[in-house]
């Protein structure tokens, strides 16, 4: 699949099931206004279309899935994995981002939520190359972004996220976090489709 058709196949297949829900179970949840609060259940789980623009390297579409825990109205709490696959002539690189994110609702969730949101990731790299080359790494990251969510029910959510990512220097990689020296990794957007407990 060529890498602009995905954000159209993503975008179509949202849409789709936006309107198969909203027409079939959120006629109550139609009627109310984009502004009013909404009862969720305390855990959510989804999976997510991820777009990864690395600061050297080449964007790309990847996948994903996200569990979240909201123990108060104003506050969730993200886990979330990636997959990210990238080859460079004979050289194959995997990446999963292992992320934990705190999720701050500043109006709390209302039908249409914006967010704020920040945390620290686990990047788990494994390096496949010619004369059997293999090899892994993890290195340590933070991240800070924002996001929207609209609920279309109690049950069942779309959202959309943008993080900017740092990850840990490869020469502070053995030193203690307040030693560690980060640099700039890029930008992540995601778009998720969430289901509420």
């Amino acid at each position: 699949m060529k890498p602009w058709k995905l954000p159209v196949v993503v975008t179509t297949l949202t849409v789709v099931l936006a309107g198969m829900f909203y027409e079939g179970g959120t006629n109550q949840a139609a009627a109310e206004g984009i502004f009013d609060d909404v009862n969720l259940g305390l855990l959510s789980i989804g999976g997510r279309a991820t777009y990864f623009d690395p600061k050297e390297g080449d964007a790309n579409w990847f996948g994903g899935g996200q569990l979240r825990l909201h123990p108060f109205k104003f506050l969730a709490v993200e886990g979330s994995v990636d997959y990210r696959k990238t080859d460079i002539s004979s050289t194959t690189i995997r990446t999963f981002p292992v992320q934990g994110t705190a999720l701050i609702y500043p109006f709390g969730t209302k039908r249409l939520s914006p967010f704020i949101l920040g945390g620290a990731g686990w990047y788990f790299t494994n390096v496949e190359g010619p004369h059997g080359f293999d090899k892994t790494q993890h290195r340590f990251g933070a991240h800070v972004g924002a996001g929207l969510q609209l609920f279309l029910s109690e049950h069942l959510s779309l959202d959309s996220t943008y993080r900017h990512i740092w990850l840990e220097k490869i020469e502070s990689k053995d030193a203690s976090l307040q030693d560690k020296q980060f640099q700039d990794n890029g930008h992540m957007v995601t778009f998720g489709l969430n289901l509420h407990f």
